[in-house]
């Protein structure tokens, strides 16, 4: 199933990267277009207006779509999109000539807001199409895609102006449409629609916003920078306005301003977007936009030239269509789909229209209050610094919330240990401990008895107290059971009764003696469990007692037997400090030393496996027995680094996370490994990282076709304790 799976999503990424380049170069090309169209037919000063026209009308828009898409998902309403995109710039060739004012204005408002809806579109069909790991690398090549499609669409604007008619290229940028519908109906083939009415579809997604304060602080951050987009904007094309008189100068600037720009964005999208996102995260990666552009239009506003003016612009242009908007996609990966359809269109367009409408409104206070326009310029470039400076503080908090959402869609519930999902040790050991799938006689082992000469100590009650050790070291099993249900028994004899552990005949009782004792012998326990000299069959046992002790001598002990040299002890400590942590949440464990000890954990493991892989004594059936107890240790040495990390992370996400990845669930298995490479600390993420994705690429099959005797041998041991205990 897996090998079909992944050759589904590569073809799909394939096609998501063909698809986003006549997407990109229709936007640029009619980007052009439009600002060339409307500057011959109005003077600068109208600009204000129509960009706010524009916002108010893309806010209407937005909210239709933010309807429309949970009842028939992104892949309809993209190609929807794309054919009326395509419908427009037809019409509006034909009516070029005859109503050049109308159509200037019409092809202005089109543009902008069908354009943006679009794009938005597109991008919800990629997040639902691929998980959030995956999702990572398929936005980055198809923003490199978007990228030389722009680049396609600058060049083409530039010198197809010279040869053809404005109405020509119209009709061509309206044939480009047929591509990027076709492109989109397959990348979004996997994405399924969630009927829902359209006024339950409309207050979920602002209800949504409203009370989510990660999606609200997304929205914030998209109205800000919708603001100063539009101050550079405006503070460029005024230049560019005084500048310029005919349509062909100023057809030919905007053209090899979206071309160069393109150009920009293709080489860093190319070259540096998926190194940065890897290396300074969303956050770092995002916030590059705002402070570029706040210190290019500060250098505006000492020198308000088209040259200051187009860098600024051209550098909002290039980082948000190319780190930004890498970074920007992938906020939305760890959103349940149907809360993502409803909000993800009203943050994208509505928010970003009602920072058009702000940057809009503050523009036209300035034209009027402004003495000179050269002045209006420089002030709207000193606005568009503060912006820029606002919305930079505030996409630095975004990373800490992108990884508790991703934490949050693990811990949701939509991870479900499911028969048909375990196909490994570590979950096929979850699943027998609540299910009972092994039989216990075929796990039991003996240990040694328990040895006689016992050194003899003061008691509280002599005579009571003979007959209870009497009781204790006594071959008759019956007197055995008689002192350990003894609810007299002394705690001064808790040192007999630990030895009684050894025994599976009597470890289930001695248990509940010891159990009752209470914290008076949690110094004896601990004692009992680091001793070197103590059988290993007593020193496992333990920590399940110590796991119950409101006790700092507890919690040190077990800190302590996170360095035993017997995996088995390592194991239950880990667990036991688990248990710990989760009665009592108040509890702080250091988190250096449980990094430690995941690191030694680590290290031992790679030894072992490398150890026995290279053994050249064994023939080729043995090592095949080797191997496959070899990797049965590694799922349960696995699973005990996942319980150390639950001590110093987030407990039920890192849990989570592990299971997530033995699902047959796609998109479980990426957010798992998104969410695992953003928390982990870096050296425990490089030497972890290869486990991680071995076993997340390993083939699903149904856990009724493994044999789980084999894969769970050296797990008897945990299993005998589950049964013996229990008694």
């Amino acid at each position: 199933m897996l090998p079909q799976m992944k050759r589904a999503r590569q073809r799909a990424a394939l096609i998501a990267i063909l698809a986003s380049v006549p997407l990109a170069a229709q936007l640029i090309a009619g980007r052009a277009v439009r600002d060339a169209i409307f500057l011959t037919e109005y003077a600068a000063a109208h600009l204000p207006r129509v960009m706010l026209a524009a916002a108010f009308l893309s806010l209407g828009a937005a909210l239709l779509i933010g309807r429309a898409m949970p009842r028939l998902g992104p892949q309809k309403t993209a190609v929807f999109l794309a054919v009326v995109n395509g419908a427009l710039f037809a019409i509006e060739a034909a009516l070029l000539e005859a109503a050049p004012k109308s159509t200037a204005v019409v092809t202005y408002l089109h543009v902008s807001v069908v354009g943006a809806l679009l794009v938005s579109a597109f991008s919800s069909v990629l997040n639902e199409r691929f998980d959030p790991l995956h999702a990572k690398s398929v936005v980055a090549y198809a923003g490199t895609g978007g990228a030389l499609g722009g680049v396609m669409g600058g060049v083409a604007a530039l010198f197809l102006s010279d040869v053809l008619r404005l109405d020509v290229v119209l009709y061509g940028l309206g044939s480009l449409s047929i591509l990027v519908g076709l492109g989109v109906w397959n990348v979004g083939m996997s994405t399924q629609p969630h009927p829902e009415s359209s006024e339950d579809s409309a207050r979920f997604g602002v209800g949504s916003i409203r009370e989510d304060a990660y999606l609200r602080r997304i929205a914030i951050t998209v109205v800000l920078l919708g603001a100063m987009g539009v101050l550079v904007d405006y503070a460029m094309k005024a230049e560019a306005d005084a500048r310029f008189a005919d349509t062909a100068s100023l057809l030919s600037f905007f053209a090899m301003f979206y071309t160069a720009t393109s150009v920009l964005t293709f080489l860093m999208q190319a070259g540096t977007a998926k190194p940065l996102l890897e290396r300074v995260g969303l956050g770092g990666a995002m916030a590059m936009l705002p402070f570029a552009v706040a210190l290019s239009a500060g250098l505006g506003t000492v020198w308000t030239r088209l040259w200051t003016t187009t860098l600024a612009r051209g550098a909002q242009t290039v980082l948000s269509s190319s780190l930004f908007r890498s970074g920007y996609e992938l906020l939305y990966t760890p959103i349940p789909a149907q809360k993502k359809r409803a909000t993800k269109a009203l943050i994208d367009i509505a928010c970003n229209r009602i920072g058009y409408g702000l940057g809009s409104i503050i523009v036209m206070v300035v034209v009027a209050i402004a003495a000179t326009a050269e002045a209006a310029t420089s002030w709207v470039m000193l606005i568009a610094t503060i912006v820029a400076l606002s919305s930079a503080w505030l996409i630095r908090q975004l990373h800490g919330g992108y990884v508790k959402a991703l934490a949050a869609s693990l811990r949701d519930g939509s991870v479900v240990l499911r028969s048909e999902d375990i196909v490994d040790a570590t979950t096929l050991h979850t699943l027998a401990q609540t299910q009972g799938v092994l039989d216990r006689e075929m796990i039991l082992q003996r240990v040694q008895e328990l040895q006689s000469g016992v050194p003899s100590r003061r008691i509280a009650d002599p005579d009571q107290a003979i007959r209870q050790l009497s009781d204790l070291l006594s071959d008759d099993p019956e007197r055995v059971l008689k002192a350990l249900l003894d609810p007299s028994l002394s705690p001064d004899l808790a040192s007999y009764v630990i030895a009684l552990l050894g025994d599976d005949m009597h470890a289930g009782r001695a248990y509940g003696a010891l159990e009752r004792m209470g914290n008076r012998i949690t110094g004896q326990l601990v004692d009992a469990m680091l001793r070197p000299d103590t059988p290993v069959a007593v020193r496992r046992r333990v920590p399940r007692l110590l796991r119950k002790r409101d006790d700092p001598q507890a919690v040190q002990g077990l800190l302590s037997g996170l360095r035993d040299e017997e995996f088995d002890v390592r194991y239950r400590c880990g667990h036991a400090l688990a248990d710990l942590r989760k009665a009592h949440p108040e509890l702080e464990l250091p988190r250096h030393e449980v990094m430690k000890a995941v690191e030694r954990e680590m290290a031992a493991d790679e030894v072992q496996w490398q150890h026995q892989r290279l053994r050249p004594d064994v023939s080729t059936e043995t090592r095949g027995e080797i191997d496959m107890l070899l990797e049965s240790r590694r799922d349960l040495n696995l699973q005990h680094v996942f319980t150390l990390l639950s001590l110093a992370l987030d407990g039920d996400a890192i849990v989570l996370s592990l299971r997530a990845l033995s699902s047959q669930n796609e998109n479980l298995r990426g957010t798992s490994l998104e969410y695992l490479h953003n928390v982990l600390p870096e050296r425990v993420r490089n030497s972890l990282w290869p486990r991680l994705t071995e076993r997340s690429e390993q083939p699903r099959a149904p856990a009724s076709s493994r044999r789980p005797e084999e894969l769970l041998q050296t797990m008897q041991t945990l299993m005998l304790d589950r049964d013996s205990l229990s008694k």
